[in-house]
């Protein structure tokens, strides 16, 4: 039987735990800190392949390409060439050492992907490489939801189009760590920021970062489902985590 001054120790350290970890749901104060630098041209390949793992059963990447085994042949070519793109035309920040997560931002009045960018950024070859079937699967969903775009936020702002963290490295702050550069430089200029996600695990994260819901709906052809969310560029949207 465990002694009373045991348990008076025991519960001593849980409050001065819960202390300092300020109430969050999880626990971060004995985790490495996430560093996050911008992506090199010669990590490109890498990160690709690190997004086909952490998006590997997404259910757009599922309903692209249904065969396990094609998606995971074909994946990393079509996460490379769409951070090629970014890295070319706008801004992709990595987790330091190996990128194993990857965000990639447009900046303001630059998220319309282009016909010379996509020539440039070699996306135009996705039909060749990945299948015209599956592509055409793909830009199903894509411009369904991205019509709403426009719409939605009219003014400048920051649109974020990717973001993904390999699984080795999911639940550690690489995610929050990865939003944080420019939703900093967004609350600075008084610029809000978009993005649409067809998870619906995704959501609360991003609302834990100031993000709203706009639309939640559901692509009519794969019946996917997708949420379009903002978030506020007066520099009062109030971050509730860190990891």
């Amino acid at each position: 039987m465990r002694s009373k001054s045991y348990l008076h120790r025991s519960r001593h350290l849980y409050r001065e735990t819960s202390r300092i970890c300020n109430c969050f749901d999880t626990c971060t104060m004995f985790r490495e800190e996430i560093k996050v630098i911008p992506l090199a041209e010669s990590q490109i390949e890498a990160a690709g392949a690190a997004m086909a793992r952490a998006f590997f059963d997404d259910a757009i990447m599922a309903y692209m390409i249904p065969d396990e085994e094609e998606r995971r042949r074909l994946a990393p070519w079509h996460f490379s060439a769409f951070i090629r793109y970014g890295y070319l035309f706008g801004e992709v920040y990595t987790t330091s050492g190996n990128p194993d997560g990857t965000a990639v931002w447009f900046r303001p009045g630059e998220s319309e992907l282009t016909t010379e960018r996509i020539h440039r950024s070699g996306l135009d070859r996705a039909s060749e490489v990945l299948g015209a079937a599956p592509w055409a699967r793909f830009n199903t969903v894509c411009d369904y939801v991205e019509r709403l775009h426009p719409k939605e936020v009219p003014e400048p702002h920051w649109y974020l189009p990717l973001l993904g963290v390999a699984p080795g490295l999911q639940g550690q702050g690489a995610g929050s760590a990865l939003l944080r550069p420019i939703l900093d430089r967004a609350d600075k200029a008084g610029l809000p920021a978009f993005l649409w996600t067809a998870k619906a695990r995704n959501v609360p994260f991003y609302q834990r970062h100031g993000f709203e819901v706009l639309t939640h709906g559901f692509e009519p052809t794969s019946s996917i489902p997708f949420w379009t969310m903002r978030r506020r560029g007066d520099g009062n949207c109030e971050d509730r985590l860190t990891g």
